[in-house]
């Protein structure tokens, strides 16, 4: 029994489905992740004595950093 192999199409997907995020959906996620952040850093001032506080830290550092690069692909898009 022979099997028929998927297109191309159809292995790229349904760009409808799979489309590149626009300005303002960028800018919402800038915005979510720069307040994430400053909740974690904020979060770990306040938890003091605690190792795990550290992980926090970091992942309030990465979130900013993600929230300032989606920052910068929005005006790119704007343009």
């Amino acid at each position: 029994m022979k099997t028929e192999e998927p297109t191309s199409e159809e292995m790229i997907g349904d760009s409808r489905w799979f489309r590149e995020p626009n300005r303002r959906e960028l800018w919402i996620a800038a915005g979510l992740f720069v307040f994430f952040g400053i909740f974690f850093v904020l979060l770990f001032v306040v938890q003091r004595g605690w190792w795990f506080r550290w992980v926090i830290l970091g992942l309030g550092i990465i979130s900013i950093l993600r929230g300032l690069r989606d920052a910068v692909r929005a005006i790119q898009v704007g343009e």
